[in-house]
């Protein structure tokens, strides 16, 4: 999407409780955030945990139990984001804050409801793991000539995605937004999904390139 800011969620840095329908439009990236000190360090609040190395110049946006997000300091468009037991968003035209009926929350049932939207253009799957856990990965952007919008998107094409199972989120694909997902199935029950998200998309490979070792690094503690 050139210069939009898209992730339409209503996420601010805490996730959605803090926003409501007003929110603006963009993604939760605090430009105030602190950049960490190269070196590997474990989220306090995620469920699992998760340990992660980074280089300089990134830093932690948010870290709660269901949502941790890494990013380049002052960034807003482009970030590392890990949901934990996201489902299918509905995808009624009014784009409603709960959860398509009849998808299930596993890994392949998330990732094979992902590659039959319409609006989407998915990559074939690929089996992947990271931290440790077993998923599918997947990548993902808007379809040319797709032109259904939220009513908070600013006309901006739009697919709903993810929301929090209890609804602590709502994630939307947007615009130009380019993004990899991990799905991916945790030990004893439960999702993870690690997204690789440029909300510009002319920033995705840089992006790759970027969080490709940091994703490396991820460890979750699934025990």
């Amino acid at each position: 999407m050139s210069v939009h800011r898209l992730l339409t969620v209503f996420a601010c840095a805490a996730i959605v409780a803090a926003c409501g329908s007003a929110a603006p439009i963009g993604p939760s990236a605090s430009p105030t955030a602190v950049a960490l000190p190269p070196g590997t360090y474990t989220s306090n609040a995620l469920k699992p945990q998760v340990t992660f190395t980074v280089p300089a110049g990134w830093a932690v946006i948010a870290d709660v139990a269901t949502y941790f997000q890494l990013a380049p300091a002052g960034s807003d468009v482009v970030g590392i984001h890990v949901f934990r037991d996201p489902v299918a968003a509905s995808q009624d035209p009014a784009c409603p804050e709960s959860a398509e009926p009849g998808v299930g929350p596993t890994a392949l049932e998330l990732s094979t409801w992902i590659r039959e939207r319409p609006g989407l253009i998915v990559s074939a799957p690929r089996i992947v793991t990271v931290g440790g856990l077993r998923g599918t990965e997947l990548e993902l952007a808007i379809a040319d000539g797709w032109t259904e919008s939220c009513s908070f998107a600013n006309g901006l094409p739009t697919v709903p995605l993810f929301v929090g199972a209890n609804g602590e989120y709502r994630w939307v694909v947007a615009g130009s937004e380019r993004l990899r997902l991990a799905l991916l199935d945790v030990p004893g029950g439960g999702t993870l999904v690690v997204d690789v998200d440029a909300f510009e998309g002319s920033l995705y490979d840089d992006l790759i390139a970027a969080a490709t070792p940091i994703v490396a690094s991820l460890k979750f503690d699934a025990s």
